[in-house]
């Protein structure tokens, strides 16, 4: 080997080592920052006519582990869209309150039928028919708030939907630029290894959004799907809604409800814009879907249920003491069955009469099978009724207890009247605007067993998603923590690498020094 390519060759390690060491640098300076991941420095032998002649190097590499990213991806949109649900449920969780409380639904209606019970064993107390009003206002109350709670929690699912659609818009568009970049750069064989980390975080975001899928190429290009199979372009107007004010019979039909659908929009497709509301994303924006359009709605018809048939069951009897605001108890029948009383519990109360006129919870409001005083703007009572039934005039007698009886047998109880079962019975079917909503609630006889299994149904959804949240939260962490230790900068290694690295330029410089030495030998020869 001549001296000159003896320094060529020690000169190029130099510029290599260097080049190294600046990486080595690097990685230790950005070991805490998050999803930073440690280079390399690829080097390769540069060869002329079979013999070396020096050290090249390539643009620095990203460690990474694709099936292990994917992975922790995917965790993101579970973990998300279970946290979603939890959080949008809470305030209708708490306001179902405690059990041993007895603030709940099933709590408050036993309340009122205990309050019927005492004024049994006294029909003519005042305070005691007073007492039962009382409690009657209070479940009323407590209905209205609970429709109140979801209709509010519907609407924010919205809200929080049409900004998580403009975040999503945002990072798709920062993708894009990203990169084209990238492309750009390899296309002229220059380094992306920092841009690529800066679109893995995007991505990492994008996955909380929704379930994306995404195709890295050789070449840089990106290409993403949803969890169904459509293409996402990495554009800032993607996606697409607008806001709405959801009402308890707002609901989405892709033919023409009255809830905006989530649209994809892609350049490329012939069809234009397509539906992606249902089932084609999941993620933080597929739980607002669902929340939106399946679990809230079907709340709402299940506190609609309960309301009208609790009004429903008093009126059979002869006591109107539950109504609407114009002091009727809704109709029910019809192709969609809950039709005639959809947002019942949002404006159900105590009929006005019966705030003027206590004593009305003894003696009755109307008979059995015979109209009602018209009061205030009201209609007749719908069949089928109770038991034959007269009211008890307002001369008395003051122990009159017949209406009370009939309350505690028929409308707390299993049946309609001697020998029926109650008529029309709690629809766990077909419910909801369009009638195509299904509640989990199973088949209840009685007011009570209802309410009960509604509290609690409502409420286990709110515990299955918190605890799906916790598990898909401490499984994201072990993956994310298990990437972290594949890909991110150890500093034990790096601190290692660096020694090895500083051998080796000693190493090389003492080949300049000797080379150096053996040149002023021979000049000094030559002398």
């Amino acid at each position: 080997m001549s001296l000159d390519s003896a320094i060529g060759i020690s000169t190029s390690g130099l510029r290599a080592i260097s080049a190294q060491l600046r990486t080595v640098s690097n990685n230790v300076a950005n070991a805490e920052v998050p999803g930073y991941t440690r280079k390399t420095l690829p080097t390769r032998a540069v060869t002329a006519d079979g013999l070396g002649i020096g050290v090249g190097v390539e643009q620095p590499a990203r460690v990474t582990d694709a099936a292990l990213q994917r992975a922790v991806w995917a965790r993101e949109a579970s973990f998300a869209a279970a946290d979603t649900r939890a959080s949008i449920l809470a305030p209708i969780e708490s306001l179902h309150g405690r059990p041993e409380a007895g603030d709940s639904l099933a709590g408050l209606l036993g309340k009122l039928q205990q309050g019927f019970i005492t004024l049994a064993a006294d029909p003519s107390s005042a305070s005691l028919q007073v007492e039962v009003v009382t409690q009657a206002e209070t479940l009323a109350a407590r209905i209205r708030e609970m429709a109140g709670a979801v209709t509010a929690a519907r609407n924010r699912a919205q809200e929080e939907l049409v900004a998580g659609v403009a975040e999503a818009n945002r990072l798709l568009g920062e993708a894009g630029v990203l990169t084209r970049e990238i492309v750009r750069l390899r296309n002229e064989v220059l380094g992306t290894a920092e841009l690529e980390d800066k679109r893995d975080a995007i991505i990492g975001q994008l996955s909380a959004l929704l379930d994306i899928r995404v195709v890295l190429k050789e070449n840089g290009e990106m290409q993403a799907f949803t969890r169904g199979g459509l293409s996402i372009p990495l554009r800032p107007d993607a996606f697409s809604t607008r806001g709405a004010e959801l009402g308890p019979g707002a609901f989405y039909d892709p033919e023409g409800g009255t809830v905006p659908p989530l649209l994809l929009s892609d350049p490329t497709r012939a069809a234009g814009a397509v539906d992606v509301t249902r089932g084609q994303v999941g993620g933080r924006l597929g739980a607002l879907l669902s929340l939106r359009d399946e679990t809230l709605p079907r709340f709402t018809a299940e506190l609609d249920e309960f309301a009208h048939k609790l009004a429903r069951r008093f009126e059979q009897q002869g006591l109107r003491l539950f109504t609407d605001t114009s002091g009727n108890v809704p109709h029910e029948g019809g192709v969609v069955p809950q039709a005639r009383y959809i947002g019942f519990s949002s404006e159900i109360r105590v009929f006005a009469l019966l705030l003027e006129t206590p004593r009305l919870v003894r003696d009755g409001t109307h008979a059995i099978p015979a109209g009602i005083p018209g009061f205030p703007a009201t209609r007749e009572v719908q069949p089928p009724y109770g038991d034959p039934f007269v009211p008890n005039p307002a001369t008395g007698p003051q122990g009159f207890d017949q209406l009370i009886r009939r309350i505690l047998d028929h409308t707390f109880g299993a049946t309609l009247g001697l020998g029926r079962p109650h008529d029309p019975a709690f629809l766990i079917q077909g419910l909801g605007p369009t009638g195509r909503l299904s509640s989990p609630i199973p088949a209840a006889a009685t007011l009570s067993a209802f309410a009960s299994s509604l509290v609690a149904t409502q409420t286990a959804e709110h515990a299955a998603a918190k605890a799906s949240a916790e598990s898909e939260r401490s499984t994201r962490d072990l993956l994310a923590n298990r990437y972290a230790d594949a890909v991110g900068v150890n500093l034990d290694q790096e601190m290692a690498l660096l020694v090895q690295l500083q051998n080796a330029y000693q190493a090389n410089a003492r080949v300049l020094t000797t080379v150096q030495a053996v040149w002023d030998a021979l000049l000094a020869s030559v002398r």
